[in-house]
């Protein structure tokens, strides 16, 4: 129950960022990062890619699961990484290189800031936060 009154759309959306925050540490803040093998020929450089996110998430002492997953190449968009995170759902990066994995890991999954100019899609979480009966 709600111990203030809610004045307008704003204040909904503070408490669902509240709510949000809380899910987060209740749940551990357990991700998990999906790096998508497009094309057979740059198999190294998927295998880079995953590799720097074990390593950066493990220096920024992070709780992440690294996964490499076949996926479908999307011309222009590979190498492709999906990060899941409870905050913020499913976000999916294009063209992302190890060099791009430590920002990453610090604006995402640290800081909880969408990199917005790698990303191609978002997809939120579909944890209920509030209802009315």
């Amino acid at each position: 129950m709600c111990s203030f009154k809610l004045k307008g759309p704003e204040d909904l959306e503070k408490l669902a960022e509240e709510a949000r925050k809380e899910l987060v540490i209740r749940e551990g803040a357990e991700f998990t990062v999906k790096v998508f093998i497009g094309s057979l020929n740059n198999r190294e450089t998927y295998k880079k890619v995953a590799k720097a996110f074990v390593d950066e998430t493990k220096r920024a002492n992070v709780r992440a699961r690294v996964i490499i997953a076949e996926g479908e190449a999307a011309s222009g968009f590979d190498p492709l990484v999906e990060i899941n995170t409870p905050r913020d759902g499913v976000v999916l990066y294009a063209n992302i290189t190890p060099d791009k994995v430590p920002i990453l890991v610090r604006e995402h999954l640290v800081r909880g800031k969408i990199v917005s100019e790698w990303i191609i899609s978002q997809k939120r979480s579909q944890h209920v936060l509030f209802s009315w009966h």
